[in-house]
């Protein structure tokens, strides 16, 4: 269905702003499908068509003077090259995977998938991390600028300003996996990343105490709040 859409849309000589729209939707959707298929040339080959229409569809919008609408497209971007990124590992080309990544890191600096999933590449296709030690500086260096460690419901997780929310549960198993000697991560990486490992359980345990806010900006934000009046001396006229 979403082949057969993106195809018609494609088709078309002119297309609306609200058509171009469909069409980025849905061959991002398309590339991702044929990722869970494992059909990863098809969604290489997707790729590359997506990024064009991404493109025209920022500009339609600007021409338009959606421009808040224009920048959160564009900064779509991001998702799409850590997509990119995860078909290549698959396809065992680790430099083009990490060249995506780390593509993916100047559209969105705090953006976490961007970085772990460098180690992983590293891992999945090498078997052995002892070329992943700047990714895993970066990783560390990205988690140390995410903070705090939130809550919501029984999940932790980091909201790094401008980027997706990173469940935690799955990526501290996946750090401590990557901290085994096994792997051979160099020595300094390991032990930076080993550092922001130890924060963020440090965190969780105070969350899980009530020794730290589950959603320590917004209580901080709250905490801030100062009343410009003082609404009981004012009711009494004073």
């Amino acid at each position: 269905m979403a082949s057969g859409l993106s195809e018609d849309l494609l088709s078309r000589k002119e297309r609306t702003l609200t058509d171009q729209g469909h069409l980025v939707t849905v061959l991002r959707d398309l590339a991702c499908i044929y990722e869970i298929r494992n059909k990863w040339k098809d969604s290489r080959n997707t790729a590359p068509v997506l990024s064009k229409a991404r493109k025209q569809y920022v500009k339609l919008l600007k021409k338009n003077d959606m421009i808040d609408a224009a920048k959160d497209a564009a900064g779509m971007e991001a998702e799409d090259e850590v997509q990119r990124g995860r078909v290549r590992a698959h396809e065992g080309k680790l430099r083009n995977s990490l060249s995506h990544y780390k593509r993916a890191l100047k559209i969105k600096p705090l953006y976490i998938e961007a970085a772990y999933r460098q180690l992983e590449a590293h891992e999945q296709i090498k078997s052995t991390l002892k070329g992943a030690g700047k990714s895993a500086i970066r990783l560390s260096k990205i988690l140390g600028n995410s903070g705090p460690v939130t809550r919501s419901g029984e999940s932790f997780e980091l909201r790094p300003d401008g980027a997706a929310v990173q469940l935690l549960d799955t990526l501290i198993i996946d750090i401590e996996r990557w901290l085994t000697s096994e792997l051979e991560l160099p020595r300094k990486s390991a032990e930076m990343l080993s550092s922001s490992l130890v924060e963020i359980k440090r965190q969780m345990v105070a969350i899980e105490a009530g020794e730290q806010a589950a959603n320590e900006r917004l209580q901080s934000a709250i905490d801030s709040l100062v009343p410009a009046v003082d609404y009981h001396t004012y009711s009494r006229g004073s």
